[in-house]
């Protein structure tokens, strides 16, 4: 048999498997429980194993066909991956062209970058190892990221691609293909347990992780493809048709228990994923006639939505992806949002995918598809590269870079006047004013990083600034690191430390300002006891002591209102007119003064309590009236028209601007003091 008619539908091709209806059921299963999942959480806490069961049904799948083909030596690696493009490609180039439309109009510069750069793991089937780099599946941000449920389409292609390789060369070296693929197993399943204890991010996205549920499928199609050559063991007929009762029946009673015991806290795949692959391994071993799977799974409704499982595991995400984008989605606007995938499924299914299954010209085919990913992946570059901060439909632009001020004003140069040469590498960074030597130094976390932009343009002679950064980020140079409180890292401590050194040797620095995030001094703020703010002190003043007793005066700047994320607090606006008044502020983009105040009052009290233990040394300044309006009573992500943050907690830099012009001139006159 030549290699074409390995792809020949027809009953006389010897590779076809018998078509069997539950599966398409089972598929409707798994992404029944995923889209739940997803829309309803609460409804489905344990939804997300409908990806392991999609795992088992294509290890299943997949090795039945490549053995059948390796069995009747009709097998081929190009057909068989041209099949999988075929397959694979279609719905998905449309996904993925809906998503770079979708992020056109709505997303951000900054967000239309990120896109790109999840569009370009996608197209080369790699968005597990992206997502693994950045956060996992169940941090709150993920749905934020349209294309995130691709991370499991790249396992499956991960696993295509080298499985008929292996296979092929277990058949070539005549080895026993079940004790093949039960050592491959019992390796993926050790990594797995172990990544779950070291690293449970890894373990979720991990191929070498994961493949032992492919595996599984791929155990079940070997054993079925044995039973139905010679040697197979006759059975009673009353057991023959009792067995796959049982064995169905405990299946489908492991996915029940699976989704009702798993939860987003847990840790997952680990023994726990047991519970779904062995359960879909169960439900496809028991067969076609067995009770559950004749008439559950393929009941006709069932058959339907197995049909268009892939494109609408494809489609749901990316629409309560960008709906979240947009703002809040409650119930009704998520039974929309579900009724629509179901529509564009069936629409993709029918008019995309179905007209392409014939095998008429394959190759073809293939290479217009993977023509079509070449242009998805030309855009991601683009996009990856250059966020489009002139769209002309688009008007977040204008809010997104309101913030924006001049930068440094072109006053910045590297280095910062260390004693010690050999600390040059020793600091992530140090900046200093190329104008004139710095009398003010800056050291603190990412707050003061966003801050250093105002301080240094704003600054008037002679009176300049530099700052000092610690490796792998500010975040290393919190200013209470000194191993006073137990939750500080001793490796932490030494950065901040020889920061406060170097600026002890410098002469010409006269002031040291220290500002940080709120939170890394107090992490409870407004519930924090009497021993928290004790040990707050303590080790804020085991690094204030060191400058006071070298001659240097210290301002503690209170840090700024932790607002909601930036891109949290206005609608989108896409350019239609009859959706412009939606620009208004959500609620977590504002807090009242008074409540502010209230609120940070523990952490207040601290700084102050410090200022009154070294009157005539250490000062506070507070850049609340800068930031917050005092006439509307509210601190805002918005003042005067201008955006006061920019990204998280951090000021913009027209507010670091805002802060700098009177913080310069309060440390002037601290300086001018006597």
């Amino acid at each position: 048999m030549t290699p074409k008619s390995f792809l020949k539908d027809t009953p006389n091709s010897t590779h076809i498997l018998a078509y069997r209806p539950d599966i398409d059921g089972l598929r409707a299963l798994a992404v029944l429980l995923v889209l739940i999942y997803h829309a309803f959480p609460k409804w489905a806490h344990g939804g997300f194993i409908g990806v392991d069961i999609f795992f088992v049904i294509s290890g299943f799948l997949i090795t039945s066909i490549i053995l059948k083909g390796l069995s009747t030596n009709t097998f081929s690696f190009v057909w068989f991956y041209c099949k999988r493009i075929i397959r694979i490609f279609p719905a998905l180039l449309l996904i993925l062209a809906s998503s770079i439309l979708l992020g056109w109009f709505f997303l951000f510069p900054s967000e239309l970058q990120i896109l790109g750069k999840h569009l370009i793991s996608a197209v080369g089937f790699f968005s597990n190892f992206t997502y693994l780099s950045e956060a996992g599946y169940f941090d709150s941000r993920a749905v934020e990221k349209p294309l995130l449920h691709l991370w499991s389409l790249a396992i499956e292609e991960q696993f295509y691609i080298i499985w008929p390789f292996i296979l092929w060369l277990g058949y070539k070296c005549k080895l026993r293909i079940a004790l093949l693929i039960v050592v491959l197993w019992v390796i993926s399943f050790a990594l797995n347990i172990d990544y779950a204890h070291h690293s449970p991010v890894l373990d979720f996205y991990s191929p070498q992780s994961r493949f032992w549920e492919l595996l599984t499928g791929a155990f079940i199609a070997n054993l079925a493809l044995s039973q139905n050559g010679a040697g197979r063991i006759p059975l009673p007929s009353w057991v023959s048709y009792s067995l796959p009762q049982i064995v169905s029946i405990l299946g489908f009673a492991m996915l029940v228990v699976g989704v009702t015991v798993t939860y987003a806290h847990s840790r997952f795949p680990a023994w726990l994923a047991l519970l779904p692959v062995l359960g879909a391994t169960l439900l496809i071993a028991a067969g076609p006639r067995a009770w559950i799977n004749q008439y559950f799974l393929a009941s006709r409704p069932m058959v339907a939505l197995g049909l268009i499982s892939y494109p609408l595991y494809l489609w749901h995400w990316i629409l309560l992806s960008y709906a979240q984008i947009w703002g809040p989605v409650f119930v009704v606007q998520r039974l929309v949002l579900v009724a629509l995938s179901v529509l564009l499924a069936w629409l993709t299914y029918l008019f995309i995918e179905k007209p392409l299954r014939n095998n008429d010209s394959v190759k073809q085919k293939a290479l217009v598809l993977l023509l079509g990913m070449a242009i998805v992946l030309a855009c991601a570059l683009v996009f990856s590269k250059n966020g489009f901060e002139q769209r002309p439909l688009n008007q977040i632009t204008q809010f997104e870079f309101s913030g924006e001020d001049g930068g440094n004003g072109g006053f910045q140069e590297d280095g910062c006047g260390l004693s010690d040469p050999s600390l040059n590498h020793f600091f992530a960074s140090c900046l200093q004013d190329r104008r004139e030597p710095a009398q003010f130094a800056l050291i603190g976390d990412s707050h003061a990083t966003s801050l250093w932009p105002g301080l240094i343009r704003t600054s008037a002679p002679p009176y300049r600034w530099l700052t000092i950064n610690g490796p792998g980020g500010p975040q290393n140079m919190r200013p209470y690191l000194s191993n006073v409180r137990q939750n500080v890292s001793a490796k932490d401590s030494v950065y901040t430390d020889k920061a406060v050194e170097q600026l002890i040797a410098n002469p010409n620095i006269k002031v040291v300002l220290l500002t940080f995030s709120s939170n890394s001094l107090l992490p409870s703020m407004a519930d924090a006891n009497e021993y928290d703010q004790a040990e707050a002190y303590k080790g804020l003043d085991s690094v204030v002591t060191k400058l006071i007793t070298n001659h240097k005066k210290i301002v503690l700047l209170v840090d700024n209102p932790h607002l909601a994320s930036p891109q949290d607090c206005f609608h989108r606006k896409v350019g239609i007119s009859a959706l412009d008044n939606f620009n208004q502020i959500e609620p977590a983009c504002e807090m009242p003064i008074d409540q502010y105040l209230a609120f940070t009052a523990k952490y207040r009290a601290v700084l102050n309590k410090l200022a009154l233990a070294h009157p005539t040394a250490v000062y506070v300044f507070d850049a609340t009236p800068y930031l917050c309006s005092k006439e509307q009573g509210v601190c805002s992500y918005q003042k005067e028209g201008r955006r006061m943050y920019s990204y998280g907690a951090h000021v913009s830099d027209y507010a670091a601007g805002k802060v700098g012009e009177p913080l310069n001139q309060y440390l002037t006159g601290i300086v001018s003091r006597k």
